[in-house]
């Protein structure tokens, strides 16, 4: 049995220091600081050896799943409708089954995630599995094809977004999380933005190579890249801190990474059961994180809308080729990435709720304008680059939850596993309904429910935090009112034990 020095119990983790006080006006500076002063010096050792290994994981296997996502509609744009003889509303039925798999299997994927001793070896297998379905999308031949790899990779990807914030929430402390979860969750933006670029280069410069056009060329690509990572995350990947510690952390290390999170409040996996689910259905926070997140899922830039917008451009006006409307909306992606990061480091400086305000107002600036239409060109392209704060949302919401939820491991992932399921069960039919592709690219019946989706999302974000306030003010006053009877319940045992102890002498007397 491993031994652990008993000076790694006597650390003084970050959660038991005060944090150093800034006025909001120069708090800004530190949004970056990601190893902070007052934190111990094998505390900044730990989080840099986490930084360097799990971060870099969840990042290329969430950018790997949107490279996925985005080549799949860059290969509809460039050809693969063309050579499968595709009907557009079967392009919207692509993101249906793999939506139907996801959902299907997301809720179990979390809960076998929360068991320590699984993960570490669940979810390298997963990545496996998930390469090699992904060379296999270069034979397709019809749209069934199309169907069924989509509907096992949705069962495959459920580890990807879902799980590694549940895997990073379980790392990092509050104050730690917000940052990384901007940058792990651009990763999927900087996988959708190079997927065109990766689309164009293989148009121009694979496609008839070896009998094969550009567009299959992309998912044999995308599986050379993702295979070596998923065999190496086999020995890269920690699992949860109560897993079996890694060659890369000494035992003290991994001491340290189980107290410092046990030390801020976040409580280790117990059993799944019936006490479990009461738990989560007699409390408030999965009613409003799922009602939230599946507002939000809807009201959220749908993938290709700006390329279809191009694309009956180039039909009407000749202004724009098949290599412009696969590089173009990577522009989107750009201020998702900036805005996510941005986003995410100033939410543990200013409040959250005036975080997200400030993206909320953007967003219904964007789809008002986009409802109305009739707007100068460049006005249309502020809008669809405005959308991609949408990138900004899920990295906010989800660690939120995950923060509020802390104290109980099993319903922590119960209830973001539930929120994806419902989020994404509502967004497999969504597209067709409110934006079918035949209606493109004009969607005024989308944008209308997308405006009202906006202002919902909000008011349901700020009855959470309120919520939550609340229930924080309540824990403070009965922690106090706590502390003022125990003194004087000492005392009543005190006198207790006192009286007992006259018995008992009173009862030898009367023996002798």
């Amino acid at each position: 049995m491993a031994t652990t020095n008993p000076a790694a119990e006597e650390v003084q983790t970050s959660a038991m220091t005060e944090k150093p006080k800034h006025s909001l006006w120069k708090a800004w500076m530190y949004m970056f600081d990601w190893y902070p002063s007052h934190y111990s010096k094998e505390e900044r050792k730990l989080l840099f050896k986490i930084d360097c290994t799990l971060m870099p994981f969840c990042c290329l296997m969430f950018f790997l799943k949107w490279l996925d996502q985005s080549n799949l509609n860059n290969a509809y744009l460039s050809g693969m409708r063309e050579d499968l003889k595709l009907t557009q509303n079967q392009y919207s039925l692509f993101g249906t089954f793999y939506n139907v798999g996801y959902l299907l299997f997301e809720i179990p994927s979390m809960m076998i995630l929360s068991r320590p001793k699984l993960t570490r070896w669940y979810v390298p297998s997963m990545e496996v599995a998930w390469s090699c379905l992904t060379f296999i999308q270069c034979r397709l031949r019809n749209e069934k094809d199309i169907y069924g790899l989509r509907f096992l990779l949705g069962v495959l990807e459920t580890p990807a977004s879902t799980g590694s914030l549940y895997i990073l929430s379980s790392w990092y402390r509050p104050d730690e999380l917000f940052k990384r979860a901007g940058v792990w969750y651009v990763s999927s933006n900087a996988g959708s933005m190079f997927g065109g670029y990766l689309q164009a280069a293989a148009y121009t410069n694979l496609n008839g190579v070896h009998g094969l056009a550009g567009w299959r060329w992309l998912f044999i690509i995308d599986g050379c890249i993702s295979l070596p990572i998923a065999i190496a995350s086999y020995f890269v990947f920690p699992g949860l801190p109560a897993s079996n510690k890694p060659f890369y952390l000494t035992e003290d290390e991994h001491t340290l990474a189980r107290k410092r999170m046990a030390d801020d409040g976040v409580r280790p996996s117990k059993k799944i059961g019936k006490a479990m689910l009461k738990r989560v259905f007699t409390k408030w926070h999965a009613y409003v994180a799922v009602l939230a997140y599946v507002i939000f899922q809807c009201s959220s830039y749908p993938s290709g809308q700006m390329g279809l917008w191009l694309k009956d451009e180039a039909k009407k006006h000749g202004t724009y080729s098949v290599a412009q409307y696969n590089t173009i909306p990577t522009g989107v992606q750009g201020v998702s990435i900036i805005s996510a990061i941005l986003a995410t480091s100033l939410c543990m400086i200013y409040p959250l709720w005036l975080i997200l305000s400030i993206v909320s107002s953007i967003l219904l600036f964007s789809n008002v304008v986009l409802l109305v239409w009739n707007v100068p060109k460049d006005l249309h392209f502020v809008a669809y680059y405005f959308l991609g704060l949408t990138s900004a949302v899920t990295p906010i919401l989800f660690p939120w939850v995950n923060i509020i939820m802390k104290d109980d491991a099993e319903a922590r992932a119960f209830v973001t596993g539930a929120m994806m399921t419902v989020g994404w069960a509502f967004f497999s039919f969504y597209p067709i309904t409110v934006f079918p592709v035949v209606e493109a690219p004009r969607w005024k019946k989308g944008y209308t429910v997308n405006t009202i989706f906006v202002c919902a999302f909000w008011a349901i974000f700020m009855l959470g935090q309120f919520l939550h306030r609340r229930d924080i003010k309540k824990a403070k006053k009965l922690a106090e009112q706590n502390r003022v009877l125990e003194p004087e319940d000492k005392e009543e045992r005190e006198v207790e034990h006192e009286e007992v102890a006259e018995i008992v002498r009173e009862n030898k007397s009367q023996e002798v």
